[in-house]
């Protein structure tokens, strides 16, 4: 069973373990998670189709990589742990940016992480209970499957906040953002 340790809103171990199955947070207690976007030297996002046996959002398209953080790990350990056991790729810090974070569903802090890197879409090794398919999208390929739903709409809050708040992405990814 997965583990998470409880941080209060400054990030601070409370001491406190939940079971994630369990998760109980009480007010003022917060879960660590990261989203991870990996983007290629043609501004394409890697993303990744949900297997059809997840709980949430089964079937639909999100990024690149993603989940909790467990017990014993900072939100980067959770960030190259999530890439590897859902796409089998090994990620090297130097390329590995921290480009926000931010509160979701009121008790979860986000982080989020832009990868930097050319990937073979056929050396990417799927861990099938988590996915079913991976490509990659331009922003507003992106864009357009959310549009139809086919898109898992809760992680585009984090895609959105990293260009609005990054000059040096705001200016390379301009002309995908509608």
């Amino acid at each position: 069973m997965e583990e998470w340790d409880v941080y209060d809103i400054n990030r601070n171990q409370t001491g406190k373990i939940i079971c994630r199955d369990k998760a109980d947070l009480q007010s003022g207690e917060y879960h660590l998670a990261v989203d991870v976007w990996i983007v290629n030297d043609k501004h394409q996002f890697l993303i990744q189709k949900r297997s059809l046996s997840k709980k949430a959002y089964p079937g639909k398209w999100a990024q690149s990589a993603g989940g909790a953080v467990i017990k014993g790990e900072d939100s980067f350990e959770g960030c190259l742990r999530e890439t590897k056991e859902e796409l089998g790729i090994d990620l090297s810090g130097e390329n590995v940016e921290l480009a926000y974070s931010f509160i979701r569903h009121g008790n979860t802090i986000v982080d989020v992480y832009l990868v930097y890197q050319n990937i073979d879409v056929a050396d990417i090794a799927i861990e099938k209970s988590e996915v079913s398919e991976v490509r990659w999208a331009g922003f507003a390929e992106i864009n357009k499957l959310l549009e139809e739903g086919r898109f898992v709409p809760t992680v585009m809050d984090g895609l959105y906040r990293v260009l609005q708040n990054n000059v040096v992405l705001q200016e390379k990814y301009e002309p995908f953002i509608d």
